[in-house]
């Protein structure tokens, strides 16, 4: 919807791109909406997510400081050190660290075409336990829970998506106005 969205607001293909970038969560729909909105508009989507993607580790570092040291410390509690951050810390990212460096190294020490292959390999794997993993969680879904819910959850989660579209577009147009991609 946002590459429509972009062409009905008139906005420029460097803004539109950056909308794009900073509002789709997947880095493939990323690139599939930019592509569909222009190539400027491709090429600063893309800036934007991969940029978003490099800085995950930096905003969870951060995120996990905060709420240990601010948020949830009782101030009858002693300080929270090192091993409370590490307890706290997502241990996840570092899994996407490591696999970033592994890729990054195994594409620079073979050759091209085989690098290639295995890339599109893992690609591949990566496609299925996505596919398994939402499988899953469909499988697991119940809709009398989702009755039981209620429509609030529905009402907060439209409500949220609406003001990050919203954001989204406000930073895009301060950020990116006059902004020219090539």
């Amino acid at each position: 919807m946002l590459p429509a969205l972009a062409s009905a607001f008139g906005l420029p293909p460097e803004v539109a791109g950056a909308w794009i970038g900073g509002n789709i969560d997947t880095t493939a729909a990323v690139t599939a909406a930019g592509t569909i909105a222009g190539d400027d508009a491709l090429a600063i989507a893309t800036i934007v997510k991969v940029t978003q993607n490099a800085l995950i580790g930096v905003v969870v570092v951060a995120l996990t400081a905060w709420f240990a040291f601010r948020v949830e410390r009782r101030a009858d509690a002693e300080r929270p050190g090192a091993a409370e951050l590490w307890r706290r810390f997502p241990k996840f990212v570092l899994g996407f660290v490591a696999a970033s460096v592994i890729a990054t190294w195994w594409l620079t020490t073979v050759p091209a075409g085989r690098g290639k292959a295995v890339v599109g390999v893992a690609n591949d794997l990566r496609t299925w336990f996505l596919i398994l993993a939402f499988v899953s969680i469909g499988l697991e879904f119940r809709l009398a829970a989702l009755r039981a819910a209620g429509w609030r959850p529905v009402a907060v989660f439209a409500a949220a998506t609406v003001v990050n579209v919203v954001v989204a577009l406000a930073l895009a147009l301060a950020l990116f106005s006059g902004f020219t991609a090539g």
